[in-house]
């Protein structure tokens, strides 16, 4: 479920509060399939993209850079899960190792900044 709504909020012709409830339903269902099914590396790469999204609308107020900085520990975690998984999907490894130096080199530009 959690991949249908992730597709869906990509429609261009919906609405920015439309495309932030199908994100959120995407995320919650990412997180019911990692609560029941750990080893799913591809779920903990998915809601590592969700949560890279969210972060990713918020502006450059002080608070707000605290919140991307949040977010984009968390999805770090997100990938270091799926990186430490013993699972077949090569497609959702190489992903989470391309998104934890993308968030590496994030994380160096807010705290230069």
């Amino acid at each position: 479920m959690g991949a249908i709504y992730a597709m869906k909020q990509k429609v261009e012709d919906i609405s920015n509060e439309q495309k932030t409830e199908l994100r959120t339903k995407a995320k919650e269902a990412f997180i019911e399939a990692v609560k029941f099914r750990p080893s799913l590396g591809s779920a903990h790469v998915n809601l590592a993209l969700l949560i890279l999204a969210e972060g990713k609308e918020l502006g450059n107020s002080l608070s707000e850079k605290a919140q991307v900085e949040n977010a984009l520990n968390e999805a770090r975690k997100c990938c270091e899960r799926a990186l430490g998984m013993d699972n077949d999907n090569e497609q959702s490894r190489a992903l989470a190792n391309r998104l934890v130096g993308d968030i590496d080199a994030m994380m160096r530009q807010i705290r230069q900044s």
